[in-house]
């Protein structure tokens, strides 16, 4: 094993992956899950009794579990893992090039998301993403920086210490222990504020669209009139599905600031079409996407796509040593070479692309399907939604109006429990995945994940969410013969159990002490 993967994971956390179900599945497969789970950080590792990691994921396929977890994360689908499995024969073999095997993993994401001269950097997570842009931005800019961070409370919780240039857990993909909140090595001296542009008002209502694009550019301009750059974040989707600021005015900002300042879109969720990315990387934007929310790809795996413009003045840059944690000097083009000049970086992290792997098989698998019949499919999952909730009186739409945001169709809704009682959020969260318990019999078995509770305003919200894997099983049925509603019926029924047994947990767990019974397990 190459020492890049051997860093990766505490012995025990390895132990557990390589020694899970040895009866039940191949040392080729306990291999396979030991190297997914390998190459991030703290959110990656698998508990040793569960075999899962902190988000409830499997590294294998668990297709007899419902997944509606995508907002937060979901096990591989059967079609990545195979992808996977093939992958990692293949650089197994003596002699393999793995800088050429990486370098096509990017390759067939330029090939969906971007035109020719397009450049990407590979990283273990959205947030590792976060750095990446920085580090390009610090090179762009060349001055003091503003990140103005969009809803940092509805991207993710590392976002806004990575946002600074700083370590945003205890731990790193590359190293086991680093200090939190501290500025990464060779950043330590370097002037970066992180300025928040909220989407929502202290009560939760999402701001009206106009609102966000006037607050976005007057961010810029007070980042511009202090002598900074700045690097305004637009958010495509966020942990309940808004955006802003629009894409228009974010054209219109980067139009009057010039190279004073940059755009990164957050494309994190991936819940938009191929084609805006397409277009944001015309326009000159930077973006970050993953292939494990909306895509249904392993956890973690990210990318920050950079515009061909932009990747001409980078050829030169280096990157910080204290980036090593994170990144491994395959993440990067090779093109890219002069940025490790700091000799602490390691050649490669095989377990990233893995996971990407899985998550193009899903990409390309998706690509393939007509836009209409995509459309088609999230409509039926929106109205389904709708149903199940107006069938239970203890559920309710955080944001009801949200069906079609930014014109196209929602694929993400955010649901409060008995008025968003933050407490009983967290035990339905979990009873959901439970198989028995107190509020779980035998009727209701079956493991279903939902995204994890989201706080808005006072409320706490999970997530009903459909990802690609089960817009592509709809779509493979129908390219079977059967009409779409047939098609779509074994989705229906799924969502139809997921809302039983939701709902049952939410009279039970209010019929027997609500919040006070709920803050005690």
């Amino acid at each position: 094993m190459i020492d890049a993967a051997k860093r990766l994971l505490p012995d025990a956390a390895f132990a557990s992956v390589g020694g899970a179900d040895k009866d039940a599945r191949s040392a080729k497969d306990s291999r396979l899950d030991m190297m997914l789970v390998s190459g991030g950080d703290e959110r990656i590792w698998p508990d040793p009794v569960t075999r899962r990691n902190r988000y409830g994921v499997p590294a294998a396929p668990a297709p007899e579990e419902l997944w509606f977890s995508s907002s937060t994360a979901s096990a591989a689908s059967p079609r990545g893992y195979d992808a996977a499995r093939e992958a990692f024969e293949s650089v197994s073999r003596p002699g393999v090039d793995l800088l050429g095997w990486f370098d096509k993993i990017r390759a067939r994401i330029v090939a969906q998301f971007g035109e020719p001269g397009v450049e990407v950097v590979l990283t273990a997570s959205g947030t590792e993403a976060e750095l990446a842009a920085l580090a390009v931005a610090k090179a762009l800019l060349r001055r003091p920086i503003a990140n103005i961070v969009v809803a940092p409370d509805e991207t993710g919780s590392g976002v806004a210490l990575a946002a600074t240039g700083a370590h945003f857990a205890g731990t790193a993909a590359f190293e086991p222990k680093v200090e939190k909140g501290a500025p990464l090595a060779g950043w330590e001296n370097d002037d970066v504020v992180m300025r928040r542009l909220d989407i929502r008002d202290p009560s939760g209502r999402p701001r009206a669209a106009a609102e966000i694009d006037r607050a976005a550019g007057l961010a810029v301009a007070e980042a511009l009139r202090t002598g900074r750059g700045a690097l305004l974040h637009l958010l495509d989707a966020s942990k309940t599905g808004r955006s802003g600021p629009s894409r228009a005015a974010a054209r219109d900002i980067l139009a009057s600031a010039r190279e004073r300042a940059i755009i990164l879109v957050d494309a994190c969720q991936l819940r938009c079409s191929f084609d805006e990315i397409k277009a944001d990387l015309a326009a000159g934007f930077l973006v970050m996407i993953t292939g494990s929310k909306f895509v249904g790809g392993p956890p973690f795996c990210g990318a920050l796509l950079i515009p061909a413009d932009k990747a001409e003045k980078l050829r030169k840059m280096t990157l910080p040593p204290g980036l090593a944690a994170y990144a491994a000097q395959s993440d990067w083009p090779q093109s890219f070479g002069r940025a490790f000049e700091a000799e602490n970086f390691a050649p490669a992290n095989l377990g990233l692309g893995l996971r990407w792997t899985a998550a193009l098989a899903e990409i390309e698998a998706y690509a393939k399907i007509s836009s209409s019949l995509r459309d088609e499919i999230k409509m039926r999952f929106a109205e389904a939604a709708r149903r199940g909730v107006a069938g239970n009186a203890d559920l309710d739409f955080l944001d009801g109006e949200n069906w079609r945001l930014g014109g196209k169709p929602a694929t993400l809704f955010p649901i409060l429990t008995n008025q968003g009682d933050p407490a009983q959020a967290r035990l339905i969260y979990d009873s959901l995945r439970a198989t028995s318990g107190a509020f779980v019999d035998a009727e209701y078995s079956r493991v279903c994940h939902v995204g994890q509770p989201v706080l808005i305003g006072g409320r706490a919200a999970l997530r009903l969410c459909l990802g690609m894997p089960q817009v592509t099983a709809v779509a493979q049925r129908v390219g079977q013969g059967l009409d779409l509603d047939a098609a779509f019926l074994p989705l229906r029924r799924d969502m139809e159990f997921l809302f039983r047994k939701w709902g049952a947990l939410a009279r039970r767990i209010a019929a027997n002490g609500g919040p006070t019974l709920a803050a005690s397990n």
